[in-house]
């Protein structure tokens, strides 16, 4: 075996980990929580603290100083933390904007009650087409989702030892995933149905 091979990493990452703790949802969480190694559980713990931290509407600078504080560990770590605690329960940046929305469309709906109490019909006609372009009832159903085309990011995370297997692979020029070295190489044959050979 040449020395400059690599071997393909047999152990899961620390995300890989955690991530099977949340999708194993048969498992008790005893279990899994044995399971997981001392910093598989304190990447857990402080991944967590970054998701309760955002979604008590704190900034990523906030959460980012709260960590620091908490944990003891550095800047770069609290932003990896939370990056990574976007990776594993979603983003914030979408949640954000549908939490708005709804918080804004509650707001409007309370208006509207107050219009018609108050019998101003015009503001109330204000307000429910404000309610609508909320909804986004003011705008033409597309027959395309635009949601399932838009271009996607998709963080692809892999272990230094499988990245430089990558590397090495890709060393030599784009791989042709399609030709097999073992395929046996034929000559075209018409092959008949059994309908024509019966008609011969």
């Amino acid at each position: 075996m040449a020395s400059n091979e690599l071997k393909v990493a047999s152990s899961n990452t620390h995300f890989e980990n955690i991530l099977s703790f949340y999708m194993d949802d048969k498992t008790p969480d005893e279990i899994k929580l044995q399971r997981l190694s001392d910093t598989d559980k304190e990447l857990k713990k402080r991944w967590e603290a970054a998701f309760v931290g955002m979604l008590e509407w704190r900034s990523p600078e906030q959460v980012k100083k709260m960590l620091m504080e908490t944990f003891g560990i550095s800047q770069a770590t609290a932003y990896r933390d939370i990056q990574r605690c976007e990776m594993l329960f979603g983003s914030f940046k979408r949640f954000d904007k549908e939490a708005h929305r709804y918080i804004s469309y509650e707001r409007k709906s309370k208006l509207l009650q107050l219009a018609l109490k108050d019998k101003n019909y015009e503001l109330a006609a204000k307000i429910d087409k404000e309610m609508d372009k909320l909804l986004g009832l003011h705008e033409m159903d597309s027959p395309i989702d635009l949601e399932k085309i838009a271009a996607q990011d998709y963080d692809i995370i892999i272990s230094k030892k499988n990245e430089k297997l990558i590397q090495q692979i890709l060393a030599g020029g784009a791989v042709n995933m399609n030709v097999n070295s073992d395929t046996l190489e034929i000559d075209f044959e018409e092959i008949n149905s059994v309908e024509d050979e019966q008609e011969d």
